[in-house]
């Protein structure tokens, strides 16, 4: 993780989550000759796409629509480009064979859940008939279940947790196409007041941070503060921008004036229990915007914890927290990860192993 401070803006800052090294260093088993994994690079290739187009000069859409206060214009491409100048010169793109696109293959495992405690990654055969192999890293907790059924759940979870990330299969166009295209593609959505109806209270107190993924739908987004929140029993802190970035680190896309045109970044809303301190979250809002370089797998977000967990609030006696994710896709360490896809992601046709030498005392 890199925070990104400009002269211009000293209060606030940027921050650079590198996708691929942050998920590396949590599957690290640290000293000794053990087997560790990292995504392969092959899943971080992005060119950018006429990125740095100003807004004014894009095709003005034929039909006319109300824009909100919220779309980017010229001073976010100013920000952004001030931002993107501090980061560090990128390493050029390794030599790269093609890459199996696994992750698209149909996911039929079973309900089933387990746990890993044993201080090093552990393969898990699928028992499928490709033979696939999962991995499971340490000190991850795992269900394959559909998050609708979390009521049932609840007695096997913890009463609550510091830190949730959400990342809700909000309706959208592009996973309705996967779904027309080849079935198994796309992933089962949920609408608003299904969402609504999950019983997230049960597992909050007045310290834990929330973390929801939404796209850029004005729809998705308002249900989210009017609806969805207040459901949750849950108050707003902050939401900001996840822009994704080239392997050049130039924006994938270029900015777009048109609300219902695709943009080159994702919404991040931080929220709290509606009963938290009223001063909760204070140095959150001091975070901008996010960047990093996603993967080319549909929907993989990168990891939050590296960033969140200085604002995270824990018990005296507590050394770590406790984390939950749900309608997760692959696995971290410390965290509890519920999905009907929970280890889609953690195939192991999409990571390298390799053997550390002991070190030297």
């Amino acid at each position: 993780m890199l925070t990104l401070h400009t002269k211009t803006e000293n209060e606030r800052f940027a921050v650079y989550l590198d996708h691929r090294r942050l998920i590396n260093e949590a599957y690290s088993t640290g000293d000794g000759a053990k087997s560790t994994y990292q995504l392969k690079a092959e899943l971080f290739q992005f060119q950018a796409k006429r990125a740095n187009q100003p807004v004014s000069e894009q095709k003005k859409s034929k039909k006319r629509k109300r824009i909100p206060d919220s779309i980017p214009g010229a001073s976010d491409s100013q920000t952004i480009d001030r931002y993107l100048d501090l980061l560090p010169t990128p390493v050029g793109s390794e030599s790269i064979t093609p890459l199996s696109r696994c992750w698209e293959a149909p996911y039929i495992l079973p309900q089933l859940h387990g746990a890993n405690q044993s201080g090093q990654v552990q393969r898990f055969p699928s028992g499928d008939e490709a033979n696939t192999i999962y991995l499971i890293p340490d000190r991850a907790r795992f269900y394959n279940h559909n998050v609708d059924h979390l009521p049932a759940l609840l007695p096997q979870l913890l009463p609550s947790y510091d830190l949730i990330v959400v990342d809700p299969p909000w309706r959208n166009k592009y996973i309705r196409r996967l779904k027309r295209f080849k079935q198994e593609l796309g992933y089962s959505m949920l609408d608003n007041d299904q969402l609504a109806l999950l019983p997230l209270s049960k597992l909050t107190n007045t310290r834990t941070l929330v973390a929801i993924w939404c796209t850029n739908s004005i729809q998705h987004q308002t249900a989210l503060e009017t609806q969805i929140l207040p459901s949750w029993n849950l108050r707003l802190l902050h939401k900001l921008r996840w822009y994704k970035l080239s392997t050049d680190h130039k924006l994938i896309g270029p900015l777009q004036s048109d609300p219902t045109q695709k943009q080159p970044y994702e919404m991040l809303y931080l929220a709290c229990h509606a009963d938290s301190h009223e001063n909760y979250g204070t140095d959150i809002t001091k975070t901008e915007m996010i960047l990093s370089v996603p993967s080319i797998v549909h929907s993989h977000k990168p990891p939050l914890l590296p960033w969140l967990r200085q604002h995270i609030k824990l018990d005296l006696n507590q050394a770590e927290p406790n984390c939950l994710e749900l309608f997760a896709r692959y696995l971290q360490p410390q965290f509890t990860s519920i999905g009907l896809e929970v280890l889609k992601l953690m195939d192991e046709r999409l990571y390298e192993a390799r053997t550390e030498l002991s070190r030297s005392p």
